[in-house]
């Protein structure tokens, strides 16, 4: 089957790298979207791998980029769709949205006639998503967050939970998505899509980038397109729930949990302290659960979020015989 992608055909057993006009600026000059196609030699998946679809996530970046320097077609069953950068605008201009705030994110599949980010959205997913069988799409947390190594996938799909238990986190949270998000998009397209988050925004993490390019590998292991070894985790939980954990004041807070710490009901999260006087409330766990995401801006109003807690009931001892006690007598999972 002929593959091409901007106008370009892709023959087997090569490699070939696109720019993809998803739009333009006002002086006319386009935006194109920089694409790395690796054709296998023999037959196999085409998967798409994506990343910055916030311009400010960045390890993704780097994920994509090792894995498309790391195989050559010879060694490639199948077809690998590399795009290091989505929003190359915000990119640019070190910003997670599009022009106008809007998230990129939130616009798949998109509409060809529709507003700026519809139209870029529309051409993504014609000519990444629409030739796919399955996608992975790399995050990090949000400006101020950071996030915990985990999976994020509709598990009531059968393709989906492949690649999603293939991947090899500890963590998976079980979720469809947001609509309109391109992992949402994709998979009721019947491209089985999962995304990946891990770290926080504007910086390249060796030990995230590591985990994430080891599981983009096992998941091509998973599919036969490589000869790569796939490796399992230590242990598997997917989560069903989970619940943000919010400051009820405004104030200083400082935070007493980590990424990758248990947490039981009623224990301390955070301490909110008026930067101007004596008062002092306590934010406190109302689950139990894994911390899998918390806050690094210690200013909140009331209603930000403190941390994110994925919950745990009949998982928890699996995960607590991976912890390690600390000073504190915290458990953290083994690193």
């Amino acid at each position: 089957m002929a593959l091409r992608i901007g106008g370009k055909e892709v023959r087997r057993g090569t490699v070939e790298q696109i720019f993809l006009k998803v739009s333009e600026y006002y002086t006319s000059t386009p935006v194109n979207v920089p694409v790395t196609v690796i054709r296998g030699e023999e037959r196999g998946p085409i998967v798409f791998l994506t990343a910055a679809i916030h311009g400010d996530e960045l390890n993704g970046v780097e994920i994509v980029r090792r894995v498309m320097t790391g195989y050559t077609p010879r060694q490639l069953r199948g077809t690998l769709i590399c795009v290091p950068v989505m929003n190359r605008v915000g990119f640019l201009t070190h910003t997670r949205y599009l022009p106008g705030r809007r998230d990129l994110n939130r616009y798949f599949p998109g509409d060809s006639h529709g507003n700026a980010a519809s139209r870029y959205a529309h051409t993504l997913f014609t000519e990444i998503v629409g030739p796919s069988r399955y996608g992975v799409d790399l995050h990090t947390a949000s400006v101020g967050r950071t996030n915990l190594p985990h999976i994020r996938a509709d598990m009531s799909s059968k393709k989906v939970r492949r690649i999603a238990r293939a991947f090899g986190t500890e963590i998976i949270i079980d979720s469809p998505g947001p609509p309109r998000t391109l992992r949402a998009a994709a998979t009721a397209a019947g491209v089985a899509t999962i995304i990946f988050e891990a770290g926080e925004t504007f910086r390249f993490q060796r030990n995230m980038v590591s985990r994430g390019v080891g599981g983009v590998r096992n998941v091509l292991a998973a599919l036969n397109m490589t000869g790569d070894t796939r490796k399992e985790p230590r242990f598997r939980v997917v989560v069903k729930v989970s619940e943000w954990v919010r400051s009820v004041k405004g104030g200083i807070a400082d935070i007493l949990v980590r990424p990758g710490e248990i947490i039981y009901a009623g224990d301390e999260i955070a301490s909110i302290t008026n930067p101007f006087g004596r008062e002092v409330s306590m934010v406190r766990s109302p689950l139990t659960g894994l911390i899998i995401g918390i806050t690094t801006m210690p200013m909140v109003n009331p209603g930000d979020t403190i941390c994110h807690v994925a919950k745990l009931e009949k998982t928890l001892a699996t995960v607590e015989n991976f912890c390690i006690t600390d000073s504190h007598g915290k458990k953290m999972l083994l690193s």
